[in-house]
């Protein structure tokens, strides 16, 4: 591919391409690892889909052929779908932004394919098509010393004829088999690229977990144990149906959720228990994700699918559990992919995901709800509150941090340059009124930097609009299910700030190697285990709450924001507030006296 000046047409001269190459490889750096899978298989849907009968067959699979004449070991797509001739495959494919297919917004691009497979294969992809019985071959390579992607002669064309006993499985009267060469004739393009999931089965995998299923009639296969002899049972062509056959399939309770505030659906199941996790063909439960044309985008599985459910609302057994959010596309509001295939985007923006969550949570379905109850039941540990809070009731004070908002009656003066000013946008609960002190306790408040503290010196007046927020708090083991295995692995706790809930790890070392050390010291009092347990997580608890009440202390200020109020209590940050242990250790020794004795001497 050369690069070229457009014609002029009228009075307008076209802008053109400089070095295509160089932007071909610039958006290649967007793409996801694989994602080439993903445009050459929705390629393939596309020309089944162009068919008059639109069915078909999509495999990928290895070059056989080129396989027992060469030796070498190339990956390759086939497709039953209409097929091109020689001159159409040198006007579509060697275009970057050309499609037989309707280009679109909200369609096809027509650049995915060659961005995201070219700079991976500079060997070149090999296109064999044949239609009306007739096949062509085109050559895609890249040429090193130009630094350009383009087409490569074949006896003075640049397009070839085909003889029929080259033709491939299951290609008949008309089908396209695309052959990945990879960066040089040496590379086995079958083997997994080095960031893929599930090696061994990677492309299954792969688009088993970005399409949530196939058109009807669309049959999608894949190859594994292609390294096995060819008979061997375990080389074989298994079924791709997509995430949304095997949810269906394997959930107790699935449903919709219609999301009209912020003009979605969202989709949800609570998979099986007994539902096969390991053999890697789907992603398991616990994880999010957003579907839009079939597909699914922005995928979070694993620890960050955990903290996204439980910001949905799903805080219990949420390892089970998978909501898909499908966003309204219409006159209301346009929904596009961005080039990379990798985000979806409302009106040019990212999706609002703490609105999905905070919508859904309000909306939450009972089946859901009961599923929960039934895990958190198992979750249910002494409450420590109360004592909490009348420890902290004596220092209330000193979690209010002083801020104020103007109010013609206030009791205060305040100037109007001064940081510490406006109110927090906190939630309003029971247990925050319960904080209060006496007075006009004006709630709420602007954010901004133009009031200040209290000044002898002139002013305006102002009311103080402090509230001190007191989490809930659920204390969650991987023993008893109210933890999944791998949530807040080595974490202390982790904060969700939209519900004002704080999740204590009771398996985490700080907890349990402080449990372990009292054990030992009172190891000749029968039944002191349950009560040291308590009174450990008591102090702990306490260490937390005060640590997340007084961040939000800060919040409403002009030096702190609230994407940085919110660092102080990420996960990192809750950990490091419990990781000194010194006053905490004496303040257990302190009440283990009172309710199991003084320690022994010998102790």
């Amino acid at each position: 591919m050369t690069d070229t000046i457009s014609v002029a047409s009228g009075d307008l001269l076209p802008m053109s391409v400089d070095k295509m190459g160089f932007l071909i490889d610039k958006l290649f750096d967007d793409c996801a690892p694989v994602q080439f899978v993903r445009e050459l298989t929705k390629n393939c849907v596309e020309s089944i889909m162009r068919l008059r009968e639109p069915t078909g067959e999509i495999r990928w699979d290895v070059d056989w052929k080129r396989l027992d004449l060469t030796g070498q070991v190339k990956m390759c797509v086939i497709d039953t779908g209409d097929g091109m001739t020689g001159p159409e495959m040198v006007q579509y494919i060697n275009k970057l932004s050309a499609s037989i297919s309707r280009q679109s917004k909200t369609g096809n691009f027509g650049v995915g394919a060659k961005i995201s497979a070219a700079p991976l294969n500079h060997e070149g992809l090999v296109y064999l098509s044949w239609k009306h019985g007739k096949g062509s071959m085109i050559h895609l390579q890249f040429d090193k010393q130009k630094g350009v992607y383009g087409l490569r002669r074949l006896n003075g064309e640049f397009w070839a004829p085909l003889q029929d006993d080259i033709k491939p499985e299951p290609i008949r009267d008309h089908g396209t088999m695309v052959v990945l060469l990879g960066p040089d004739t040496e590379a086995n393009t079958a083997d997994a690229p080095p960031k893929a999931l599930m090696p061994r089965k990677w492309i299954l995998r792969y688009l088993n977990t970005k399409f949530f299923r196939f058109p009807e009639g669309v049959a999608v296969k894949a190859r594994e144990g292609w390294n096995l002899p060819r008979g061997d049972r375990h080389n074989f062509l298994r079924t791709v149906t997509g995430q949304g056959p095997w949810l269906n399939e394997n959930s107790q309770e699935k449903g919709v959720v219609r999301l009209p505030q912020t003009k979605a659906t969202a989709h949800w199941w609570i998979v099986k228990a007994e539902a096969d996790f390991d053999s890697g063909h789907y992603a398991p439960g616990g994880h999010v994700a957003a579907l839009y044309h079939d597909e699914l985008y922005e995928m979070v599985t694993g620890n960050a699918g955990y903290a996204r459910l439980q910001a949905f609302g799903v805080v219990f057994g949420c390892e089970r559990v998978v909501i898909y959010v499908e966003p309204e596309n219409g006159k209301s509001q346009e929904v596009t992919a961005n080039t990379a295939r990798s985000h979806l985007m409302i009106e040019n923006e990212p999706l609002q995901w703490s609105a999905y969550a905070g919508e859904f949570r309000q909306n939450m379905p009972d089946e859901l709800a009961a599923y929960m109850d039934e895990i958190g039941l198992s979750a249910r540990h002494s409450d420590h509150r109360q004592a909490i809070r009348e420890r902290l009731n004596s220092i209330k004070d000193l979690f209010r941090f002083g801020r104020y908002r103007p109010k013609p009656s206030g009791s205060y003066r305040i100037p109007e340059d001064h940081d510490n000013a406006g109110g927090s946008a906190g939630l309003d609960t029971q247990r925050e009124k319960e904080w209060k002190s006496g007075g006009s306790g004006g709630q709420g408040g602007r954010k901004g930097d133009v009031y200040a503290l209290f000044t002898d010196e002139g002013g305006v007046p102002a009311e103080r609009v402090d509230k001190s927020i007191e989490p809930d708090v659920t204390w969650v083991t991987a023993e008893d299910g109210s933890r999944a295995d791998g949530d807040l692995e080595d974490r202390a706790a982790r904060y969700l700030a939209d519900q004002n809930m704080l999740l204590i790890n009771g398996d985490f070392r700080a907890f349990t190697d402080m449990t372990e050390r009292w054990e030992k010291l009172y190891d000749y009092v029968p039944g002191a285990k349950a009560t040291i347990k308590d009174v450990v997580r008591e102090w702990f608890e306490q260490q937390l709450i005060e640590t997340v009440m007084s961040a939000h202390a800060l919040a409403g200020c002009r030096r702190w924001s609230e994407q940085e109020v919110a660092e102080l209590w990420t996960e990192s940050a809750l950990t490091a507030a419990v990781l000194p242990r010194y006053h905490i250790n004496l303040n257990i020794k302190r009440m283990l006296g009172q309710r199991l004795g003084k320690l022994r001497d010998a102790a």
